[in-house]
């Protein structure tokens, strides 16, 4: 039988251990989570100048991977639940980040 152990508990999250149960029960889980909690994922990005080793593309993609949390979230709607055409579809949430490297060291950006 599957046991489950609540670490912690807020509104916003849960910290939790799974005992006794089978892999693929575990990843079942782990991809209903993904799948159903409201993020907002980067879809297009704009690059003015970009002199590190990555391409463009490359970066665009990494960044895509990253679900980002917002309010927003909330009054955005899914494209699955619209009949919407792309070229009707809300601009979405603008981010913008303004970041330069002024040394030869990696910079790290965390958000």
């Amino acid at each position: 039988v599957p046991k489950v152990e609540i670490r912690s508990l807020r509104e916003d999250a849960i910290n939790f251990v799974l005992r006794d149960t089978d892999t693929s029960v575990a990843n079942a889980l782990r991809r209903t989570m993904i799948g159903e909690v409201p993020t907002i994922a980067i879809d297009l990005v704009m690059m003015e100048v970009n002199t590190s080793a990555l391409n463009d593309e490359f970066i665009a993609h990494r960044l895509g991977l990253v679900p980002l949390v917002s309010d927003a979230v909330d009054l955005m709607e899914y494209a699955r639940d619209t009949e919407a055409e792309d070229d009707e579809w809300p601009a979405g949430v603008p981010f913008e980040l303004h970041v330069k490297c002024n040394s030869d060291l990696p910079l790290e950006v965390t958000s």
